[in-house]
């Protein structure tokens, strides 16, 4: 019986849920790892693994174009709705620099500290080397923050014509851009700016997708091929030392389109794909701290990625437990049935 009853809450709980999502998720995650690994252990920057900040973006624009587009229309305000992301993301993110925080300030000059210290709350610092100097890919989290205030503000009301303008003089600027600064920007201050057509190219494409396919694609992708797409390309990315504009805009521009397509017709519960899901975004935040403080100690690379295994899953595991009910109260219970 008690199994029976778990089995059913699980079922619950998954309806809805874009679980071939979940998978892509981990597989991005890990590749964004296991680049940041290699270039640590080797010394340079090797592959085109960095192309999965890419499709977090992508990801994102669906997503939230699926959650809060018409809660959006319907009276959620644009400043709600970016609370609500900061808040999703700023005790994990602050786990990560807290985290960094020890080595930093013993090796840092204390001018340099204020900005560490700020950057905890997700501030970036714009009068240092990077953004965010205990966490170099949390600049993602503040442009994909950025591209939630457009969404709320603009995006939401543009018709999906115009849209597609938007995104397409978006890949043209970011086209130009990536040809002679590269297509990894965005992460110092000197190139953030350069970041925004990035992300907004991206998440903007997300937001179109949804609203062509609403969970139904109109391409056929097999959902093991979509799983495989991300480590195939990158793969080869880094045997081949792939880190081309070129070979940047096909990833945005196809491969991550039929990753989408492929996910959305998973069908079943997996819950291998929802733990990666649940582990994404903590091993995201927290494996540059992790791995950079094991360095600093005289930790291997390996053992490095094997920690932020471990930190990103109990972050993980606590995200997941369930939460006690707040008390009833006569201003939040909800109206008797008549």
């Amino acid at each position: 019986m008690g199994r029976f009853l778990r089995l059913a809450r699980y079922s619950r709980a998954m309806q809805g849920r874009l679980i071939g999502f979940d998978g892509l998720r981990g597989i991005a995650a890990l590749s964004v790892l296991l680049f940041h690994a290699q270039t640590w252990a080797t010394g340079a920057a090797r592959g085109n693994g960095y192309l999965a900040v890419d499709f977090f973006f992508m990801l994102s624009g669906y997503v939230m174009a699926r959650t809060y587009e018409v809660r959006l229309g319907q009276g959620l305000s644009t400043s709600a709705f970016v609370r609500a992301r900061y808040r999703r993301f700023l005790p994990v993110m602050a786990i990560a620099g807290l985290i960094a925080l020890p080595g930093f300030l013993a090796t840092s000059d204390m001018a340099a500290w204020p900005a560490a210290l700020v950057s905890l709350l997700l501030v970036p610092s714009f009068f240092t080397w990077r953004l965010y100097p205990l966490n170099g890919p949390a600049w993602s989290i503040l442009a994909e923050l950025i591209a939630n205030i457009a969404h709320g503000l603009v995006l939401r009301r543009l018709s999906t014509r115009t849209l597609c303008h938007v995104a397409l003089f978006s890949a043209v600027l970011f086209a130009v851009i990536a040809s002679r600064a590269g297509v990894d920007v965005g992460a110092q201050p000197a190139s953030f700016l350069f970041g925004l057509p990035r992300v907004m190219l991206s998440y903007g494409m997300g937001i179109i997708l949804w609203r062509w396919w609403r969970d139904r694609p109109t391409i056929m992708v097999s959902p093991l091929a979509a799983f495989a797409l991300m480590p195939l390309y990158f793969g080869i990315g880094t045997m081949v030392d792939a880190h081309g504009w070129i070979d940047g805009m096909v990833f945005i521009l196809l491969v991550c389109p039929l990753m989408l397509a492929g996910a959305l017709r998973w069908r079943g519960g997996s819950r291998l794909l929802v733990g990666g899901g649940a582990l994404s975004f903590p091993l995201y935040a927290v494996h540059a701290p992790v791995c950079m403080t094991g360095l600093m100690l005289g930790v291997p690379v390996a053992g490095g990625v094997a920690a932020s295994l471990v930190v990103a899953g109990l972050i993980a595991w606590v995200q997941a437990r369930p939460r006690r009910p707040r008390p009833t109260t006569l201003s939040s219970a909800p109206a008797a049935a008549s």
